[in-house]
């Protein structure tokens, strides 16, 4: 409420109300989900969905703000795909590794906000699909939730089908996508929007070698307005300089690399509390699909172990 200008309680329920019924539709295994979180929790559903959909609730009143940077690199052991998953301060300190297995959808690991679905952040499943996503600053449009999209393409056989997912019409925010599939070896990279906002509502590429990155900033969309990234002067374009202007032979190849590159604190890629109070980094992931390694690390000095990191391997079943 402090943050937008959605004006009470009162109207920030009924718009969570509004994307859990429209997610029953969308994805019912999401409610089912969200549900469990609020049986557990004790408080109604409606709460746990404010939570779920803060950021499509946010987005309808105020522009996204600063988020998350992308690097994708082609390596001799496939794609490495390199996040800074950055979001409001509030979170500093509170994410969470996920690694969980739904019946009839393979398992899946990833980062993860309290109270939300899984895959909010980067994720990886069983069948080497991983998916890290850029959240554009184009106001939201009616649609369903994107992060009940996100959640469900996470959960996909392959890449064709969880591109499939991220793409289908309408798409209320304007979202970025780096989907990868480490058993085709194969990346792309997805704009999504809506008709409302752009006149091409989905703009798929090929990711080719050496390295590919995106911001918070459109790149390829045609957009019927100027970005508001423009407007408000958004240092997305800061932060996309910076990967872009890395030389070819000063790439990350490896896990180590890609984590050392991403987690040093420069106060552009990697943002602390101090140096940005609206949007930190929260949590440093790499993901190699062809191995099906995901790695994270805490960005929260104060974490039990700041200079560690886990790689998790959801094909293994110990």
């Amino acid at each position: 409420l402090k943050h937008t200008t959605v004006g009470s309680e009162r109207r920030v329920l009924e718009l969570a109300s509004r994307y859990a019924l429209a997610a029953q539709d969308q994805f019912p295994p999401a409610v089912a989900f969200l549900r469990g979180l609020a049986d557990g929790a004790g408080v109604p559903l409606r709460a746990i969905a404010s939570i779920a959909f803060s950021e499509e609730i946010a987005a309808e009143f105020l522009p996204a703000p600063e988020k998350c940077s992308t690097l994708v690199v082609r390596t001799d052991r496939g794609w490495l795909i390199g996040h800074n998953e950055d979001y409001e301060p509030h979170y500093y300190g509170k994410m969470l590794a996920l690694d969980v297995a739904f019946d009839g959808h393979p398992r899946m690991v990833c980062l993860a906000y309290p109270g939300q679905l899984p895959a909010s952040g980067p994720s990886l499943n069983a069948h080497g699909v991983a998916i890290a996503n850029n959240s554009l600053w184009p106001e939201a449009q009616p649609g369903p939730s994107q992060v009940v999209r996100q959640f469900q393409a996470s959960l996909a056989p392959d890449m064709d089908e969880a591109v499939k997912i991220l793409a289908g019409r309408p798409n209320a925010l304007t979202t970025h996508y780096a989907v990868a599939d480490g058993t085709l070896d194969d990346a792309v990279s997805i704009e999504v929007s809506n008709p409302a906002t752009s006149e091409a509502d989905i703009v798929l590429r090929q990711i080719a070698a050496p390295s590919f990155c995106h911001t918070n900033h459109v790149l390829h969309l045609p957009l019927r307005r100027p970005d508001p990234a423009l407007e408000h002067a958004s240092h997305s374009y800061r932060r996309y300089a910076k990967l872009k202007s890395i030389a070819p032979e000063a790439l990350p190849r490896s896990p180590d690399e890609m984590m050392a590159y991403l987690s040093e604190n420069d106060g552009v890629l990697h943002r602390t509390p101090a140096q940005n109070p609206t949007s930190v980094t929260l949590a440093t992931v790499v993901i190699r699909p062809s191995t099906r390694e995901l790695w994270i690390r805490d960005a929260d000095p104060r974490a039990e172990e700041p200079e560690s990191y886990a790689a998790l391997d959801p094909s293994s079943l110990h």
